[in-house]
């Protein structure tokens, strides 16, 4: 990271309470809060430290943010464990914090909930063939961050029960 100019230079303890409310308002990983510290100013060496104290503090914990990221973006997004998995590691969150995140997320719902988005995109492409409709939606699932054998295990199942 190279040092910002221009910016007003702020003290330790500026910088510190800034990062504060920053994590204080929503759950905040390590990376993100470094990104802020940065655009405020502070030198790698400060953000390092900083990033210490916060960690120490709680208010950055990456297990934590991992697990509610996951559960917010199943919930409300209904995005696969693929998607978040990938998510979550370009904000350098370590692969054992992203499995234990990804564990939480019960597996009957988070079937029911593919199964939910397959139902739809099919009633949305009613007009298309089968062979069509099928592609596009196990397509527009796997996009969505779900696993393609576990896609196609359920079209091929709502195609054998509506047959």
């Amino acid at each position: 990271m190279k040092q910002h100019t221009g910016k007003k230079n702020f003290l330790r303890g500026e910088l510190l309470e800034k990062a504060r409310r920053y994590c204080a308002y929503r759950e905040r990983c390590t990376r993100e809060t470094e990104e802020k510290l940065f655009n405020l100013g502070a030198d790698p060496s400060q953000i390092k430290s900083l990033i210490k104290e916060l960690e120490k503090e709680g208010f950055i914990d990456n297990m934590r943010f991992a697990r509610v990221f996951a559960q917010g973006k199943f919930q409300n997004n209904q995005w696969g464990r693929n998607k978040i998995a990938s998510e979550l590691s370009m904000r350098n969150i370590p692969p054992e914090n992203i499995d234990a995140a990804l564990e939480q997320i019960d597996l009957s719902v988070y079937e029911q909930t593919l199964q939910q988005i397959i139902e739809r995109k099919m009633q949305a492409l009613k007009g298309e063939t089968p062979y069509v409709a099928e592609g596009k939606t196990a397509d527009h699932c796997i996009r969505k961050g779900y696993e393609p054998d576990l896609v196609w295990r359920l079209i091929k199942k709502k195609i054998t029960k509506n047959t």
